[in-house]
């Protein structure tokens, strides 16, 4: 008996990644489904329908991250500049998680429909990802590759894509190009050598790389209102590891205490972003000193205000419903196996689109 308590407690992540893995197959029939008739739609129409179909699953996410996790959430700073207004912003993060996507969503949620605004600098090797790849590169995101060398014109042209919105966006980027981990001991030590030598006092984060950041800055000058500075703080990262999504959502009892998230936040206006190369690798810079500051003043004990959660728990019911439907009947259940079937032929499309 109790070593079948042991294994169900060891399966509790497989349900909400579960869930959430399916919930993505009915989202893509959605999206290729308008897609399908999209010369029958105005921009304006299909923009607004594609907006409301990413924001369900985007809350239908905020619902397992947020709601069912019962993580509570901190912030300060220049929250009120933040949440007064939507306005076209590049969100500069540290990475210290596969959980950061999901806690700079919960911040962009705390915007009237904020959530649809959301896009993000991505490693290349996501483009390969079922379905996923395809929709979140025709939504906007951007696809950099990690370790290779830096390719300007694809990234020009989806930024260029983003200042063509005729709305306000958010690009999400994570300068450290990786996560700041101690299993990843290796990438640490060549951040903290290349620091030492360079004058750095980096021990919390890695030293940023400014290629992502400097040539959205200069392709979207014209466009973008604002840079927002934000600093992630787990508060399960006190016991020296922050949480993956498994740990983050279905953490064991222990570890409850800690299951907060604190958001420094630090809004700059465009034009107090320098215009030179070396001017803006400089401003990066001095932001991850005082990222690396303050989060060593978390890691010592400091805390935050709360606030209250929002309501995810409709669109998370439907993508449920979905899944369920498509278990019991057969027409459903076919379109949504074609669906998965047409992925290979979606990384294709993405691949060939990319090229021009």
């Amino acid at each position: 008996m109790l070593s079948c308590l042991i294994a169900v407690n060891k399966l509790k992540p497989v349900v909400p990644a579960s869930f959430l893995t399916l919930s993505w197959v009915p989202f893509a029939t959605f999206s290729l489904g308008m897609n399908a008739v999209r010369c029958l739609l105005t921009k304006k129409i299909f923009t607004k329908l594609d907006n409301m179909l990413y924001s369900a699953y985007l809350r239908t996410c905020l619902f397992i991250f947020e709601n069912v996790s019962g993580v509570q959430i901190y912030f300060y700073g220049d929250y009120k500049a933040l949440v007064s207004k939507q306005e076209s912003a590049i969100i500069l993060s540290n990475h210290q998680s596969d959980t950061d996507w999901a806690a700079i969503l919960m911040l962009a949620s705390r915007q009237a429909d904020g959530e649809h605004m959301l896009r993000v600098m991505v490693k290349d090797v996501i483009r390969f990802a079922p379905l996923f790849g395809w929709y979140i590169y025709q939504h906007g995101f951007i696809y950099v590759r990690r370790f290779k060398k830096f390719v300007l014109a694809p990234v020009q042209r989806q930024l260029k894509f983003l200042g063509s919105l005729g709305e306000p966006f958010w690009l999400l980027i994570f300068p450290e190009g990786t996560r700041f981990s101690p299993k990843k001991k290796e990438v640490i030590k060549s951040s903290q050598e290349y620091c030492i030598n360079n004058g750095y006092p980096f021990d919390s984060v890695l030293f940023p790389r400014a290629f992502g950041f400097l040539t959205s800055v200069h392709e979207m000058r014209h466009t973008l209102e604002a840079v927002y500075d934000i600093t992630i703080a787990y508060g399960q990262a006190r016991l020296r590891q922050a949480p993956n999504m498994f740990e983050f959502v279905c953490g064991t009892e222990s570890a409850k205490h800690y299951r907060s998230i604190h958001f420094h936040i630090r809004r700059f206006s465009i034009n107090e972003i320098p215009k030179g190369d070396e001017d803006v690798k400089k401003w990066l810079a001095e932001r991850y000193i005082y990222k690396n500051s303050i989060l060593e003043d978390f890691y010592n004990g400091k805390g935050l205000p709360d606030l209250v959660v929002a309501d995810t728990f409709p669109p998370a019911c439907f993508f449920f419903c979905c899944i369920l439907t498509s278990a019991f009947f057969t027409i459903p259940r076919r379109i949504f196996i074609t669906t998965v079937i047409s992925s290979p032929l979606l990384i294709l499309w993405l691949k060939i689109r990319r090229a021009f």
